[in-house]
């Protein structure tokens, strides 16, 4: 392996001693749930997760949240640190990530009255009587006593993770848990020794690390997350988490510090900040912060870049840097970088759609990452076809793009029938505000299929007699589809036009009228169209049928699609369909009591609607004797998760 990556990022690939550990870069995988528990174990899948991402070149990937006591309420799917048939599991996560030099961190956590999945069927437990903002769960307040033994939980939690062959523990005070609760101004009410000023506050944490270090030993790395900032009136702000961190520090210093944003209110979003945030929102609360403390720090939040990256240590920013969501997208991110083979990184879309799919109870998924969670992300190897085909991909959007590279990399000689642009739909919505980091997937998308050797032909239209004239002996159809007329709209009405077709007309001018969106979609990508209207019209209207907004967009990033639509002063109306658009009036109708209402000077009425599948070809080309695949949108309309995901997986089995 060469070393150019190291020459280029001297900072990012130095070594750094942390505690008693020596860590040989300073790429840190932080704490994402992946849900591959079961019954709260460690599972083959668990353990797989984690080594293909110390096997990628991390120096130190710190675990998923662990519970450290069943009053914490754990999913299934989370793994219960307390739990002894647990210790088996442990030891061969442990073993596996450590083999690769790369140091094994467990998160210890309790949850306290915040219940992301919404109540639960068990109690909770929390610091005061205040309802979970996030899912208005009252805890049952824990008394002296409780709060003391829940802080030995978290000892004994750590004692069996040390056994087991960890390198250390990071206790989670950070995001509106447990800890943060105690902590926090906005959140802890108590009016024994575990509330008030500074020192009570902080006491239930205190007595967690001392208890750490003192069973544990100097020599086990013992970090904290904590909050930066609450970004929440009356919670903790920056100056407040220097204040914390440094009275925490007096008595039992931990070996790192890390800073998260938000809390579960409204700020639940700054936690992992999706493609709307501009590259390290946050970093400058991290620098303020690493400033303040005598610590070294690990800063994270939404740094997407090898030169990024290299810049948090080099600047003094950060000593380690958390890549999550990126080395979700490509667990090789650390090697490929090293060697020089940059260009080789799947880019991250920070969609935000690993973290709504494990929200949702199902184990992560990745976009852009196909292979996520089946064994063989970091190294995986290629097997050549046993025999090579003439394979026509028709469409390039992203069904068709992945189809082509990955059945050219299996052997097969692949020729791409495209139109005059590649990259379809997605092309046009990574243009939209707010989605342009689409445009990185689309150009890695369009380097394997120029890097595998794939013949490229375009044309405004594609017909069965040009697919025929490729010899193919396979044939993909990737053409996608189309969204589908209001079903509401009356016969007479004016048409209107799709958000696709306005996006590709020449209309960029302002506009002194009113657009009407009708949102019969509820994509990420529909409201970046409202964030576009909103800057050519005077007025926008933002219609559905539906009785709430983004419900296919995952609740962190759906708050920021709130926020930006409140923000712009758009008219949202709810369980609301059109019936007729005539004259610049749009009729409208209450979908529960058919109440009519009219909205006047309407210069624009587009929609986002259930799509149709375009596939013109594959009944021809069945019948000329061709054998025919239909993916992606062409077979039924999904997500750009859907679409890849189904492309890899034909392109590797042709």
């Amino acid at each position: 392996m060469t070393a150019e990556g190291q020459d280029r990022y001297p900072h990012l690939f130095s070594p750094l001693e942390v505690g008693g550990a020596r860590l040989k870069n300073r790429i840190v995988f932080p704490a994402i749930m992946n849900n591959y528990a079961r019954r709260g174990l460690v599972t083959d899948r668990t353990v797989t997760f984690y080594a293909e991402r110390a096997a990628g070149g991390a120096a130190m990937v710190v675990s998923e949240a662990l519970f450290v006591h069943p009053s914490s309420v754990p999913p299934q799917t989370g793994l219960a640190a307390y739990e002894p048939a647990n210790a088996a599991g442990f030891e061969r996560l442990a073993a596996a990530v450590e083999e690769h030099d790369c140091r094994m961190v467990g998160q210890l956590l309790h949850s306290g009255r915040q219940q992301v999945r919404g109540p639960v069927s068990d109690s909770s437990i929390g610091v005061s009587p205040l309802p979970d903002p996030y899912s208005w769960t009252v805890p049952h307040v824990m008394s002296t006593s409780e709060v003391r033994m829940i802080a030995e939980s978290f000892v004994a939690s750590a004692a069996v993770l040390q056994r087991a062959g960890f390198s250390g523990v990071e206790v989670h005070a950070a995001h509106g848990h447990l800890i943060t609760q105690f902590l926090s101004p906005w959140s802890n009410t108590r009016q024994d020794e575990y509330g008030g000023d500074l020192d009570g506050r902080t006491r239930f944490l205190r007595e967690v690390l001392a208890g750490i270090r003192s069973v544990c030993g100097p020599d086990f790395l013992l970090g904290l997350k904590m909050p930066g900032d609450e970004l929440v009136e009356g919670g903790i702000t920056a100056e407040e988490s220097a204040r914390i961190a440094n009275r925490v520090s007096r008595e039992t210093p931990p070996d790192y510090l890390a800073f998260g944003q938000g809390n579960s209110s409204l700020s639940f979003g700054d936690h992992v900040p999706d493609m709307h945030y501009p590259p390290g929102p946050y970093l400058g609360i991290q620098r303020d912060l690493r400033a303040a403390v005598t610590l070294p720090v690990l800063a994270f939040g939404r740094v997407t870049s090898a030169a990024e990256a290299e810049a948090v240590v080099r600047d003094g920013i950060g000593d380690l840097v958390g890549l999550g969501r990126l080395l979700v997208a490509d667990p090789g991110f650390p090697a490929k970088v090293r060697a020089g083979r940059e260009r080789e990184v799947r880019p991250c879309l920070y969609c935000n759609v690993c973290w709504g799919e494990v929200t949702s109870g199902r184990t992560i998924a990745c976009v852009v990452n196909p292979d996520l969670g089946t064994g063989g992300e970091a190294a995986r190897r290629v097997r050549g076809a046993s025999r090579k085909r003439e394979v026509t991909v028709v469409g390039a959007g992203v069904a068709g793009l992945q189809a082509a590279a990955a059945a050219a990399e299996h052997g097969h000689r692949v020729t791409l029938l495209a139109g005059p642009h590649l990259g379809g739909k997605a092309r046009v919505e990574s243009l939209l505000p707010g989605r342009a980091d689409i445009a990185a997937t689309l150009e890695h998308q369009r380097w394997l299929v120029e890097r595998n050797g794939v013949r490229v032909e375009q044309s405004a239209r594609v017909t069965a007699e040009m697919v025929l004239a490729t010899g193919p002996d396979i044939v993909v159809i990737a053409t996608g589809a189309r969204m589908m007329r209001p079903p509401t709209l009356d016969a007479h009405s004016e048409e209107g036009v799709s958000v696709r077709d306005y996006l590709l007309r020449d209309d960029s001018g302002a506009d002194d009228g009113t657009a009407v969106l009708f949102d019969f979609d509820h994509s990420a990508g529909t409201y970046a169209v409202a964030d576009l209207l909103v800057r050519r019209y005077r007025d926008v209207v933002l219609m559905t049928p539906r009785t709430s907004l983004g419900d296919a967009v995952p609740y962190v990033s759906r708050l920021g699609v709130h926020r930006r639509l409140h923000e712009a002063g758009v008219r949202i109306e709810l369980s609301t369909e059109p019936l007729l658009y005539k004259d610049h009036v749009l009729r409208c109708a209450n979908v529960f009591t058919g109440r009519l209402t009219e909205i006047e000077d309407v210069a624009l009425f587009t929609w986002s609607t259930p799509r149709q599948p375009v596939d013109e070809l594959s009944g021809p080309l069945s019948a000329s004797g061709v054998p025919v695949h239909v993916i992606g949108d062409a077979y039924a309309p999904g997500t750009m998760l859907t679409s890849i995901r189904e492309a890899e997986m034909l392109g590797r089995r042709l």
